[in-house]
């Protein structure tokens, strides 16, 4: 068996409207249906990434709450999620929701890519990132992460300008 891909991730809240409301408005993920609770299920939302996501939802969120709920399983797990965005505008906007959110932990180099980190409304640290093309990434035996310019990134970043137009290869 090889798996190909992740296909999507469910993450248990306490407050489900507080965290769709992160996810929508901060992250910037399209809400695309509702589950109430049932008797042996709790209510859950159902996000997506981008229109053309071949998956039914990329993220669900699931209250911990209610009937159902999974209370008190907290233990070792999830770390953080990431999400990738096209351009270092769209990093340099989702920065700023984050900020505006009171959400925003770090901003890193990574030299494969550049990112901003910060936290859900339960503490689970969201990665927003921009990866850096392949022909401009540094030699892997290189690692860094270092603090991220913004104004560096854009201005001389990769030998050349890195305004909107700049865009990591997909995965």
């Amino acid at each position: 068996m090889t798996i190909r891909r992740t296909n999507h991730m469910v993450l248990s809240v306490r407050d489900l409207d507080l965290s769709t409301r992160f996810y929508r408005d901060v992250v910037g993920l399209e809400v695309i249906g509702r589950l109430p609770a049932a008797a042996h299920w709790p209510a859950m939302t159902l996000l997506r990434s981008a229109p053309e996501s071949s998956t039914r939802h990329d993220l669900g969120l699931i209250a911990d709450t209610g009937p159902g709920a999974v209370v008190g399983r907290r233990r070792p797990g999830l770390y953080h999620v990431a999400f990738e965005v096209d351009t270092i505008a769209q990093l340099h906007g989702a920065r700023g929701r984050l900020l505006t959110a009171d959400a925003l932990g770090r901003s890193v180099d990574q030299g494969t890519r550049l990112s901003v980190h910060g936290h859900d409304p339960d503490g689970i640290m969201v990665e927003i990132l921009w990866r850096v093309p392949l022909g401009d990434r540094p030699h892997p035996d290189e690692p860094r992460c270092t603090s991220l310019d913004f104004d560096r990134a854009r201005q001389h970043r990769y030998g050349r300008p890195a305004g909107d137009r700049v865009v990591g290869a997909p995965a």
